[in-house]
């Protein structure tokens, strides 16, 4: 087999010498945020539900944030599509930015947990899908068309499978292709087996369908096992070495069939760009698995300048030879090479992209490529330099305080969280910033007693609702951090959080006996003195 993009991995330390990479025209995509066109509901969620039914039309929620870099892709791309314009005329669109108010209550009600999440709703108000970021612009399009003309409930489709799957219509197959699983996986009955995917895949007649959902099968056969959780999921007649060994038979052609075809690979580019190091190993073993990598690498480093791809998924096409690259434990850097492959796809990302938006997104990515590659003296200077032309730089100064804090360097790394937060805008954003302060004084200075229980404290005051306080993602911080400070206190004699715990008492006070934010507050440890 010919690979015309690499040097294999595994056989050779040099790669990508002497191929010309193919001439791509470059699709431009407006990004100027004053030429937004979607029309998006003016009016609270409640309110927008009660417009989709008395227009009996479906509804589209988006949640986001500001700072979020694939928001930003999305906001860049997805919602700057004509397509993707003309099709809200035939929804009720609702644009829910997690700094609002009541938005960490809608989270909690609606079970969001992260940015972005976009969630197909009938005109009835029953949840139909959730549609992933990371697959290209037409194809999400075409996701979306889809969910507004079967409107049938992603967790029915799955019952469906279990039950009954020759009732599943191709189109089904499709939701459930494209479903957010990676993100909310609640439409799945408990105790499933990852086999429900393989099922499904066998049942697809189209081959994209079928392609993603046999690498969602695997997806969740590797996440089991990192996670220790595959007897868990597995049913009673399945063992985990019989998985093992099918997917050693089984998998590997099927996996060589998808990475042969262009369309394929970048169908599938969300689960094959970011989990080759994981479902790799999974498919084959010994030369097989050395030779499956260096075919992988090669697909998605050949693919990613398609002009389906916007300019931050193109740089993921690095990352799976990055990522074999450094299995070898002897490799501590780059060859010369390589290096400059990533420096010049990077500077090229760099300079295309102008708009303040869209760099959000492309910026993270090239910091995340430079890192993989570690290369974090390119890193630090590039997030530096994009401290002033960010719209959000707090999001960037915490990278840089993980960047300080990973090469030992506790002063910078924070010194750079307390001006994250301290330049960070919104009631939920300021939180959750604040709260990753608190968590890395903790970690780097635990003795700083005094800084950690006040800027501890001072989080509350910002936060004006009680409700929204324990709601959503802003309760999931709470807990997070409540639970790193009592075992931070459990190693001293003295009380230090009476202020911290009384604080969250007198919060609970003020809810209403019988909601779900007082059953969150009520979950909170709380100390003895």
């Amino acid at each position: 087999m010919k690979y015309c993009g690499l040097i294999g991995l595994l056989l050779l330390s040099m790669v990508l010498t002497g191929c010309t990479e193919p001439s791509v025209p470059h699709v431009e995509i407006s990004t100027d945020p004053e030429n937004q066109t979607i029309i998006w509901f003016d009016g609270g969620v409640e309110t927008a539900f009660a417009r989709a039914k008395a227009d009996a039309k479906p509804l589209f929620l988006y949640w986001g944030a500001v700072w979020c870099p694939p928001c930003q892709e999305i906001k860049h791309t997805v919602f700057k599509s004509r397509r993707f314009i003309e099709q809200t005329q035939s929804f009720v669109p609702v644009y829910l930015d997690g700094d609002t108010e009541a938005a960490q209550t809608a989270g909690e009600q609606y079970g969001v947990k992260g940015y972005p999440t976009m969630i197909v709703f009938s005109s009835a108000g029953t949840e139909i899908t959730r549609i992933p970021g990371g697959i290209d612009i037409e194809r999400y399009n075409d996701i979306l068309a889809s969910a507004l003309e079967s409107i049938t409930p992603t967790a029915q489709l799955v019952e469906a499978l279990t039950e009954n799957p020759a009732s599943l219509t191709e189109s089904q197959l499709k939701q459930l292709a494209y479903y957010s699983w990676r993100q909310d996986d609640k439409a799945l009955p408990e105790g499933y087996s990852p086999e429900l995917f393989q099922k499904a895949s066998r049942l697809a007649q189209d081959k994209i369908i079928a392609s993603r959902l046999y690498m969602q099968y695997l997806y969740e056969v590797s996440a089991a096992k990192n996670h220790k959780k595959m007897i868990k999921k597995m049913t009673k007649e399945t063992t985990a070495e019989s998985i093992d060994e099918q997917l050693l038979t089984d998998a590997l052609p099927v996996i060589e069939k998808i990475l042969t075809s262009k369309t394929l690979v970048l169908a599938n580019w969300d689960s094959l760009a970011y989990y080759a190091a994981d479902l790799s190993p999974l498919v084959a073993s010994g030369a097989a698995l050395a030779e499956l990598k260096l075919q992988w690498q090669t697909a998605i480093f050949d693919a990613r300048e398609d002009v389906s791809l916007s300019e931050a998924e193109r740089l993921s096409g690095l990352l799976p030879m990055l990522a074999f690259y450094f299995e070898d434990e002897t490799r501590t850097t780059l060859s010369e090479e390589m290096k400059k492959i990533v420096l010049d796809a990077i500077q090229y990302a760099d300079e295309i992209t102008e708009n303040s938006f869209a760099r959000q997104s492309v910026v993270n990515q090239i910091n995340y490529v430079l890192q993989e590659a570690r290369l974090l003296d390119e890193a630090k200077a590039l997030l530096t330099a994009e401290l002033d032309r960010s719209k959000s730089p707090y999001y960037f100064m915490s990278s840089l305080s993980a960047l300080a804090e990973k090469e030992g360097d506790i002063p910078t790394a924070l010194t750079w969280r307390k001006k994250a937060y301290a330049t960070s805008t919104g009631r939920a954003t300021r939180f959750q910033w604040g709260a990753s302060y608190v968590r890395a004084l903790l970690r780097m200075t635990p003795e700083d007693e005094s800084t950690i229980t006040e800027v501890a404290l001072a989080l509350f005051s910002e936060m004006k609702s009680d409700n929204e306080l324990f709601a959503g993602r802003n309760f999931r911080v709470l807990r997070s951090l409540n639970l790193a400070l009592h075992s931070w206190q459990d190693e001293r004699t003295v009380s230090l959080l009476t202020g911290f715990d009384q604080a969250i008492i007198h919060r609970c006070e003020a809810l209403p006996t019988d909601s779900r934010a007082m059953q969150n507050c009520k979950s909170l440890p709380i100390s003895d003195s």
